[in-house]
């Protein structure tokens, strides 16, 4: 007990230094040797879904195709499924630096934030303020007895907060009749809810979906894009330079990417994207992207450095998704989390994350096989 009384003497302000000693040291040791000392079966477990995205395939899309991976997914049962779209946060962080994302924002949010800066002025709140109010909401939708209004109060606040696919999943659970018939927000933003919900995007066809079929509450969010800042500046001359590239020009017309779309067309006329999902989670197909599509910045060999620049940034991007998920982890210790992403982003994301002390990734094929 006298040992105890006395560390407790010891000022917050020495016992972080001495705890932060022990990280720094920690921090240089080979990151193999430093796993946590726990069963595999007790680890923080997360899929990375590497995706086509599949909205590419236009009138052909049917929600029936994805049934069976669905399926596959329900079984893996995640507690929180993560997609590839701009924390609130960040976008909020982007909104107050237009000179700089501007461009990033009109195409990647630009119906969110016209949708969210609308439900702040009818709500006169600020993102932040409805992201809390929100936040209270979730317990009050948990009770029968109003739970209609609330939801439907919760909705326009998770607008407001820039969270739409949230939002959306909310909206997806209450009555198709009430969906149908509510007249109260502002003029024709119940028509775009619905019409999402029927959106082949993966985030919707595939997240919201199995969201609803778990009866999750919200969507994570993923992505990021501050590397876009450099980007857009050197993006241009990156082009030009490209233009008379052998190597790059011969990478354009891939063989591996005939056979890509081949396989995609083929399960679509088959009616089930499952084979076509294990096909593209396969290391081997991980494997000949990193070749074809990323190693290609090391053949291209400009004189300006660019193509490194390229490959930097988009190493960049990866790392900061990948902090993103840890992120996301951090409050689900020993849940299953489920990543819906870019097939190009896998490989990248599964070497970062396969160095987290305590995190155990699984892929879709074990789930299929039975092995997890």
């Amino acid at each position: 007990m006298k040992k105890i009384f006395t560390i407790l003497k010891v000022p917050l302000t020495c016992l972080l230094f001495k705890i932060l000693i022990v990280f720094s040291f920690a921090g240089s040791l080979n990151a193999q040797s430093f796993k946590a000392i726990i069963a595999d079966s007790a680890k923080t477990h997360v899929m990375i879904l590497g995706t086509p995205h599949l909205e590419s395939l236009g009138d052909q899309f049917k929600p029936s195709l994805l049934n069976n991976l669905l399926s596959i997914l329900e079984h893996f049962k995640p507690d929180l499924i993560c997609v590839e779209s701009i924390p609130p946060y960040l976008l909020e962080d982007m909104e107050r630096r237009k000179n700089k994302f501007a461009d990033v924002i009109n195409r990647f949010a630009k119906l969110r934030m016209e949708y969210g800066h609308e439900m702040q002025q009818k709500l006169n709140i600020s993102r932040q303020k409805a992201e809390e109010r929100a936040a209270y909401l979730y317990h009050m939708i948990k009770d029968e007895s109003g739970r209609i209004e609330k939801r439907t109060e919760l909705v326009q606040y998770l607008f407001a907060s820039y969270d739409d696919i949230s939002a959306l999943l909310q909206w997806s659970y209450l009555p198709e009749t009430f969906r149908s018939k509510y007249q109260k927000f502002p003029e024709g933003f119940c028509d775009y809810l619905n019409n999402q919900l029927e959106s082949s995007n993966e985030i919707i066809s595939i997240g919201i979906s199995l969201a609803r079929k778990l009866e999750l509450d919200w969507i994570e969010y993923v992505d990021d894009h501050h590397d876009k800042d450099i980007f857009l500046k050197i993006a241009s001359d990156l082009m030009a330079e490209l233009r008379d590239n052998s190597e790059y020009l011969a990478a354009q017309n891939s063989s591996f990417y005939v056979e890509s779309q081949q396989r995609l067309e083929e399960a679509t006329q088959r009616g089930d994207l499952l084979p076509y999902y294990i096909y593209i989670n396969s290391s081997d197909y991980g494997i000949r992207d990193m070749e074809h599509q990323w190693n290609l910045w090391f053949r291209t060999k400009l004189q300006s450095g660019l193509d490194r620049t390229r490959m930097a940034l988009w190493e960049v991007r990866n790392l900061n998704i990948a902090s993103h998920i840890r992120r996301a982890t951090a409050m689900h210790p020993g849940k299953r989390l489920l990543v819906i992403i870019g097939a190009s982003h896998k490989p990248f994301l599964e070497s970062y994350l396969n160095q987290v002390v305590d995190i155990k990734l699984v892929q879709l094929k074990e789930v299929l096989d039975n092995i997890y």
